[in-house]
């Protein structure tokens, strides 16, 4: 009904010859036109729709040139309603529209989200810049608004916020870290854990990815570049290659606990002696592994370090909730120690005071591990996480048979 209201009165208007084009008519005030002047830092452009209607000749009604500005309101949004995009409705019914962005086209900016990279040294951050645009819609409804009289309007702009390094950094904090160290180890062995530590240490893993130490690490030979040091086997120290990697895994395996997450780990059959007791992390390549799965809603880096024969991981990723502490109970069966005579095994052991460990002992433990959550001061929660045993080995020292003389004695 607005639609033939409005035809049957401009066909009044012409018939009448008050045609609202004629010059004398629109020297004066016109509701209907759009005379404004759009200003952005220093640059301005100005539009006029009476100047810009000329080659639309028979469209006028279609376009809504002389509708005033609810009737341009309402046909504008059904157009968009429709489906077209908002800028070729405002150039359809603003001749001419697209001169005005044209204009403004250096405001324009691809937004480009900040970026991280990550290596053992750390992290690498590079700014990003947020992403503008004409607000088009904005900008149309400003214009139309004036009802015709001259206006000044600032462009109008609509900022698309990139990912920022203050952002980045909020989800790259430390979540946790954990130090072991082996000071008396030789250098076959520190040489195992650092080996292993480098190939850990600089990883990134991704949002619902599975980290397998064995897979990261590789096999624990020879051919890998690992070396003879003691290791744990059935039971009992003995020489193998790679002796030393399981120090690492361990120290992983608790710096990912205090991160917040629970991994998959396996123990050693003996006690640890550079961790709690049930807080160990036995890795055997093909046979036992230390997995977990990053189920946080950003990725996880893991940084190692090696310094003053002392192994550290650190775990970044978004903030954990709650502070997380461990703690475990242990019922200890200790280890005896027994002295042996065996001269055919031990021909260089002669006199009572020569001695040699033979099987260094170790207690037996049964134990259960925990992680206590706090909020604050404040415990939370208390999860039982683990229940292990661990065999006892007593120690046996050989020692030669004969007493010495005096004279033997002060030789």
């Amino acid at each position: 009904m607005k639609k033939i209201l409005l035809t049957v009165m401009f066909a009044l208007a012409v018939i009448a010859g008050v045609f609202v084009c004629q010059p004398a008519y629109a020297e004066s005030y016109s509701p209907w036109n759009i005379d404004v002047t759009i200003t952005y830092n220093g640059d301005s452009y100005v539009y006029n729709l009476q100047d810009n209607i000329g080659q639309f000749q028979g469209e006028f009604e279609q376009r809504g040139f002389y509708l005033g500005k609810r009737g341009k309101a309402e046909l504008y949004q059904n157009l968009v309603d429709s489906g077209l995009p908002s800028e070729a409705v405002c150039e359809y019914m603003l001749p001419n529209f697209s001169q005005i962005t044209a204009c403004f086209k250096n405001v324009v900016k691809e937004r480009k989200d900040a970026t991280l990279s990550f290596d053992n040294s750390g992290f690498t951050y590079v700014k990003g810049q947020d992403g503008v645009s004409i607000d088009c819609e904005k900008l149309f409804y400003a214009m139309v608004n004036t009802g015709g009289r001259k206006t000044v309007i600032k462009l109008p702009l609509l900022v698309d916020k990139a990912v920022s390094v203050a952002d980045l950094k909020k989800v790259t904090v430390l979540k946790g870290k954990f130090t072991t160290s082996y000071p008396s180890s030789g250098a076959n062995r520190c040489y195992n854990i650092a080996r292993a530590t480098n190939s850990i240490g600089g990883i990134t893993i991704d949002v619902g990815e599975t980290f397998s130490f064995n897979n990261v690490v590789g096999p624990r030979n020879e051919q890998n570049g690992y070396k003879q040091a003691k290791v744990i086997m059935d039971g009992l120290y003995t020489d193998g290659v790679g002796g030393g990697v399981c120090q690492v895994s361990t120290t992983l395996y608790n710096a990912l606990l205090l991160a917040n997450f629970i991994p998959k780990a396996s123990q050693h059959s003996l006690v640890s002696s550079y961790v709690k007791a049930g807080f160990d992390a036995m890795v055997s390549y093909g046979v036992a592994d230390l997995t977990f799965v990053n189920d946080t809603a950003h990725p996880v880096y893991i940084k190692g370090e090696i310094k003053n024969k002392s192994v550290t991981f650190y775990i970044y990723g978004e903030s954990n909730k709650y502070r997380v502490e461990r703690e475990n109970e242990e019922q200890r069966d200790k280890f005896l120690t027994k002295e042996i005579v065996d001269k055919v095994k031990y021909p260089e052991l002669v006199y009572t005071d020569q001695t040699k460990v033979v099987v260094a002992g170790s207690d037996g433990v049964k134990t259960k591990s925990y992680l206590k959550y706090y909020d604050g001061d404040t415990l939370v929660e208390t999860k039982l996480i683990r229940t292990n045993s661990y065999k006892r080995v007593d120690c046996i020292i050989a020692r030669g048979e004969l007493e010495r003389t005096s004279e033997e004695s002060n030789i």
